[in-house]
C-alpha cells in the first residue's frame, strides 16, 4: 500500500487452491403419509454422518470435448483454484470531490468431482431396470441380496476451464452540505467455460466403503464393468455438455443521499445494466470407442456419450434493463427510528438458460433475466442494554426458463410473490447477552402449474436464538450457545410431501491463556439432529417404506482450536 498527501493505492494478491467435499443429497428412509411423514436413517447409511464416496471409486474415465480419454479425480470434490491481483485507490480531489476505483482480475479453473445418487431402491428394483431377468453381483462377484438397497450413481464430473474474471467499479462523488451525490461506472467480464463428462455407477447403500456392483442380463452377460455401466446418463437422458461463453456487462449507476433536516433522511439510487453475451454451447453425441484401451469394446463402450463438438449452438444476444432504489429514514427521538425501503433489479441467468431449447441468437425472446421488486417498512429501537428491529417485507419474483441439472425434464418457470416481518433483538444483562431473530415468510407461487402453491424449501418461520456469557477476571472468556430452526416446509412445488421443522442446538467454549493466546472448542449439532433442508422427490407412496434422495445437516461435530495475535 502506498499513501499519498490526497490518497492511498494499495495492491494486493490472492491464490487459492482449496479441495472440499459436496454435500449431496444422500439415500433416507421415509414412510407414513406425504402430511404426516416418519424420517428416519435408510439401512446401513446414517443421514447425519454417512457418505456416498468410497474408497472403491475415486477414479472416474471419461472422454474428453477434444476426443481424449482423461480421468476425474473423485477425491478432488469441489477443487476451486484461483490466483487473483487487484488494485484499490482512492483520492480527495479537494473542493468535496472524491474519487475510487476498485478493480480485480481472476484466473479461475478447477474441478468439481461428486456422486448424486440418481435413484436409490432395492436391487430387485434396480436390477429390474436393465430388463427383467438381469442380476446383480458385487465386484468380487458376490451376489447382492435382492432386498438389498443400491444407488444408481451419476458421477458429477465437471471440469472448470476457464472461469476467468475481470470486474472494476470506478466512481466519482461529491459531497455538499446536506447532499452526497455519486456517480459511477461498473464493468465487469465473465468467462465460463466448462466440460461435463458424467458417468453411471451401481453400489450399495452403505455409509462408509461402499461397494461397487456390476449388472448381467439374463444370459450372464455382463453390463457394465467394475461398477460403471454407462459412459453418460442414460437415466436421466445423457448430460455430456460444453459451455464456453462470456458475459459482458456495463452498468453506469447515480447514488444521491439527502440529509433533510436532523431527522429525515432519503437515498435514491439508479442504475442502467447492459449486457452482451457470446459465445457458443455444445450438448452430447453417442459413439462406440474402447475408451479405456484394453482392446475389447465392452458393453458400457458400445454407447459412449461425449461432447459432439461438430454441432455447437451459438450464442450471441444482449440484454438491458434498469435497477433503482429509494428509501427514508426519519428518526422518532434518540437511538429510535422508522424506514421504508422500495427496490425493483434483476439478474441475468447467463449459463442457467443454456440447453433449455431458446433461440439465443434473438435478444428478444431470450428472457436473459429474472426481475425483483421489493419494498419494506421498519422500526428500530435502541436501548442501554440492547436492541429491537422490526422490519415488514414484500418481494415479487420472476424466475423463468431456469434449468435444473438434477431434473431435466424440469425447466423452471414460476413467479413468486411474499410478504412477512423479521424481528432481531439483542439484549445484555452484565455478562449475559442474548441475541435472537425470527422470520414469518408468506410465500405463494403465482404462475405456473403449480400457483398458488408454496414454494418447494420455504419454512413459514426460520429462527434463531444464541445466548453467551463472558466470565474471568478480564472477561477474557466466553460460553454459548446456538438455537438454529426452521418449521415445517414442502419438498417440492407440488406440496405433498412435507419436510419437519427441526432445531439444530450449536455451543463454544473460549478461554483466554494468555493476552494473545486464546483456545476455543465449538461443537456443532450437539444432539445430532435430523434435519432435513431438500429432497429430490416430491411425495411417497403412503402405507408402506419409501427410499428417497435427501439432504441432511451434517450431524455431530466438535473442533478445537489456537488462536494468536502477534
Amino acid at each position: 500500500m502506498k499513501e499519498f498527501e490526497n490518497g492511498s493505492v494499495r495492491v494486493y494478491g490472492k491464490y487459492l487452491n482449496d479441495r472440499a467435499i459436496a454435500y449431496l443429497p444422500a439415500p433416507i428412509q421415509v414412510s407414513g403419509t406425504n402430511a404426516n411423514p416418519t424420517w428416519e436413517d435408510a439401512p446401513n447409511f446414517d443421514a447425519t454422518t454417512g457418505s456416498l464416496h468410497t474408497p472403491n471409486l475415486t477414479q472416474t474415465l471419461r472422454l474428453g470435448p477434444d476426443g481424449e480419454p482423461s480421468r476425474g479425480d473423485v477425491t478432488d470434490g469441489m477443487h476451486p483454484v484461483s490466483t487473483s491481483l487487484g488494485i484499490a485507490a482512492k483520492f480527495d480531489l479537494g473542493n468535496g470531490y472524491k474519487v475510487s476505483n476498485n478493480g480485480r482480475f481472476s484466473a479461475n479453473s478447477g474441478a468439481f468431482v461428486s456422486p448424486f445418487p440418481s435413484q436409490v431402491g432395492t436391487s430387485a428394483l434396480i436390477a429390474d431396470s436393465f430388463g427383467a431377468g438381469s442380476t446383480l453381483q458385487f465386484t468380487d462377484g458376490s451376489p447382492v441380496g435382492a432386498n438389498s438397497l443400491v444407488a444408481r450413481i451419476h458421477m458429477f464430473d465437471v471440469e472448470l476451464e476457464n472461469f476467468n474474471n475481470f470486474m472494476n467499479d470506478i466512481k466519482l462523488s461529491k459531497s455538499y452540505n446536506n447532499l452526497d451525490i455519486t456517480l459511477g461506472y461498473f464493468k465487469s467480464i465473465q468467462n465460463v467455460s466448462m466440460n461435463w463428462s458424467w458417468n453411471s455407477y451401481l453400489q450399495e447403500v452403505k455409509g462408509e466403503n461402499a461397494r461397487l456392483i456390476n449388472v448381467f442380463d439374463p444370459a450372464g452377460a455382463p453390463l457394465s464393468e467394475n461398477g460403471l455401466y454407462a459412459y453418460g446418463t442414460p437415466f436421466w437422458g445423457n448430460l455430456a455438455r460444453n459451455y464456453d461463453t462470456q458475459y459482458n456487462v456495463s452498468a453506469p449507476y447515480l447514488n444521491i443521499a439527502l440529509e433533510a433536516s436532523e431527522s429525515l433522511n432519503f437515498d435514491a439510487s439508479v442504475r442502467f445494466d447492459y449486457g452482451k453475451v457470446d459465445g457458443a454451447f455444445s450438448g452430447g453425441v453417442e459413439s462406440t470407442i474402447d475408451i479405456n484401451n484394453d482392446g475389447v469394446i465392452s458393453a458400457p463402450e458400445q454407447a459412449v456419450f461425449s461432447v459432439d463438438n461438430a454441432a455447437p449452438t451459438n450464442v450471441n444476444y444482449d440484454y438491458d434493463y434498469f435497477s433503482y432504489s429509494l428509501g427514508v429514514n426519519y428518526k422518532l427521538q434518540e437511538r429510535q427510528a422508522v424506514f421504508a425501503r422500495y427496490s425493483r433489479g434483476a439478474s441475468a441467468k447467463a449459463d442457467r438458460i443454456l440447453f433449455s431449447g431458446l433461440d439465443y441468437q434473438n435478444s428478444d425472446r431470450i428472457n436473459a433475466l429474472d426481475f425483483l421488486n421489493q419494498a419494506e417498512v421498519g422500526y428500530k429501537q435502541g436501548f442501554d442494554n440492547g436492541a429491537i428491529y422490526v422490519t415488514g417485507f414484500y418481494s415479487s419474483t420472476t424466475e423463468q426458463a431456469g434449468f435444473e441439472a438434477t431434473n431435466p425434464d424440469l425447466i423452471i418457470d414460476n413467479d413468486y410473490k411474499s410478504f412477512g416481518v423479521e424481528v432481531e433483538g439483542s439484549y445484555r444483562l452484565k455478562d449475559l447477552t442474548v441475541r435472537g431473530a425470527i422470520t414469518y415468510t408468506n410465500a405463494t407461487l403465482e404462475s405456473g402449474d403449480n400457483e398458488g402453491n408454496k414454494p418447494r424449501r420455504q419454512p413459514d418461520f426460520i429462527y434463531n436464538l444464541i445466548p453467551s456469557y463472558n466470565f474471568g477476571v478480564e472477561k477474557q472468556n466466553s460460553i454459548g450457545l446456538s438455537f438454529i430452526g426452521q418449521t415445517k416446509a414442502y419438498a417440492q412445488d407440488t406440496n405433498e410431501l412435507i419436510m419437519p421443522g427441526f432445531v439444530i442446538v450449536n455451543g463454544f467454549v473460549n478461554m483466554g491463556i494468555t493476552k494473545n493466546l486464546n483456545v476455543n472448542m465449538s461443537a456443532n449439532n450437539i444432539f445430532d439432529t435430523l434435519g432435513i433442508t431438500e429432497s429430490e422427490e416430491g411425495s411417497i407412496v403412503e402405507g408402506q417404506t419409501n427410499y428417497l434422495r435427501a439432504r441432511a445437516l451434517p450431524g455431530r461435530s466438535v473442533s478445537l482450536g489456537l488462536q494468536y495475535r502477534f
